[in-house]
């Protein structure tokens, strides 16, 4: 069964496997983590995966052969939460439950439009697209994998999923107290699947995991989900948006996710 780890892009999810894939190296566990869609199953089952409508149809399949085994796959997505046609993005029969990382969509502008070597205004339109897809680089080519959308639709599909219970995580939240929010993290995940909660882990894994030291270990050995645009781990910090946003900005911002942005308490 899969346990997602789902958010919009430059909001923590790759933190969180990080530091998960740093704690479960410490411990015995019955989890497998990675990232879905992956390339390598698309060629697998010979779907052509240049064709979005492909992927789509094949949205069951794909996580249904990664649950062949026995072990708890914990999946990254930025995918919405949705259904296109008759194709849910997932069901039951695949999905045991789901972390929810949020960010507060001003500095995720500012960290997206690093990433993505675009203006603000840019990734703001893009912010605010219904039909925003997530695009991944696969032999030398960019391929579109994930329905996004915009981002308070994209942040409600998942808190409205009532099938399983989830848990949502907000980025601000980890930044000012990692080891409580990482603690909150396995303790839900603990009670999907018994593992050994181990404090000095936790802490060796929250000092491998720091911002600090994997900005470093960017900048020495590169990493694998960089766009080359700049890199993937930027500032790592609260209120970016503040220096970096024009007033103009700021306000379309605030006037298109005002409901979710109030209800979160960025507002």
């Amino acid at each position: 069964m899969i346990v997602w780890i789902a958010s919009y892009p430059k909001s923590g999810n790759t933190w969180v496997r990080l530091f998960l894939e740093s704690y479960f190296s410490g411990i015995k566990n019955n989890f497998k983590l990675g990232g879905f869609p992956e390339f390598e199953d698309f060629e697998k089952l010979k779907i052509d995966y240049t064709r979005f409508d492909e992927i789509i149809k094949n949205w069951k399949t794909l996580q249904e052969i990664k649950n062949l085994d026995s072990r708890t796959n914990i999946l990254k997505t930025h995918n919405a939460m949705c259904k296109v046609g008759n194709y849910n993005f997932t069901d039951n029969s695949n999905t045991l439950g789901a972390i929810y990382l949020i960010r507060d969509p001003r500095d995720i502008v500012v960290s997206y439009a690093n990433h993505l070597a675009l203006t603000f205004d840019e990734v703001i339109e893009h912010m605010l697209n219904e039909k925003a897809s997530g695009i991944k680089k696969f032999k030398g080519k960019d391929i579109d994998v994930e329905i996004m959308g915009r981002w308070a639709d994209n942040y409600n599909s998942w808190k409205n999923y009532k099938k399983r219970d989830f848990l949502i995580i907000k980025y601000e939240d980890l930044i000012t107290d990692k080891k409580k929010e990482f603690i909150k993290i396995l303790n839900y995940l603990n009670n999907l699947s018994d593992f050994d909660i181990n404090i000095d882990q936790i802490n060796k894994s929250i000092e491998e995991t720091s911002f600090e030291k994997l900005k470093k270990d960017e900048e020495l050995y590169g990493f694998d989900q960089a766009t080359g645009n700049g890199p993937f781990f930027r500032k790592g910090i609260v209120g970016d948006w503040k220096e970096s946003l024009n007033s103009e900005q700021i306000k379309k911002i605030e006037k298109s996710f005002f409901k979710e942005m109030k209800e979160l308490n960025y507002l």
